[in-house]
């Protein structure tokens, strides 16, 4: 393993990259662990070590839980595996308190910031990816953990207020931060509404319609 002189996790407590095997550390120092991975200049390596040495245990570039969903993965993807994958850090946004602990963050199900996620060493943070409110609902649907794990986060980033209305969310065209009437109806959608807002919705429409024309 050469490439752990280079590894921006070498002057930590071997403990704080295997979550579980100690309490001294905090929901906050766990998350920290992955945006140090997130930049760290040998992260491909060591996730390649990981996935090569059938390592099961532990933090390598990223968390156990998503280490397994692309262990049979082509190592030439893995770069692009491992950028596309950080970006979840960005979309949970969590809070913490000052003690260190978990104060909310976004659950990956539902899409709202909440409190309430149990432990699992497994992920990131050491925390479970959705709320106990979508953990009660599907903790007999044990297929819908599975379709879960295998689902891309939505990038939306949507808020709501109190009586659980969207008040506004991320285009995930112009990847610009919108209030809801900005965005048209659609009931599958979160918060009900489409992902585009209406202004890339109706660019969109203009750029197809003049394709139609040229050809």
């Amino acid at each position: 393993m050469t490439f752990k002189q280079e590894a921006a996790c070498q002057t930590l407590p071997m403990e704080l990259m295997f979550p579980g095997t100690t309490k001294q550390f905090t929901d906050k120092q766990y998350w920290e662990v992955h945006n140090l991975c997130k930049e760290c200049p040998v992260n491909l390596d060591c996730l390649i070590y990981s996935l090569e040495n059938d390592l099961e245990y532990g933090i390598y570039a990223l968390p156990e839980r998503v280490r397994r969903r692309i262990k049979a993965k082509d190592v030439n993807d893995l770069k692009n595996i491992l950028k596309e994958t950080y970006k979840t850090l960005d979309i949970i946004e969590p809070e913490f308190n000052k003690d260190g602990s978990l104060k909310n963050k976004r659950c990956l199900k539902c899409n709202r910031k909440t409190r309430g996620f149990a432990k699992d060493n497994t992920n990131w943070g050491a925390r479970l990816h959705y709320c106990v409110a979508c953990h009660i609902e599907m903790k007999n649907n044990k297929q819908s953990d599975k379709l879960l794990d295998r689902e891309k986060p939505s990038k939306s980033r949507p808020e709501f207020n109190n009586y659980g209305h969207l008040i506004s969310k991320i285009c995930t065209k112009c990847e610009v931060r919108k209030i809801a009437n900005e965005f048209s109806k659609r009931p599958q959608g979160i918060g009900e509404k489409t992902s585009w807002c209406k202004a890339c919705t109706r660019k969109n429409l203009e750029n197809w319609q003049k394709k139609q024309k040229n050809k």
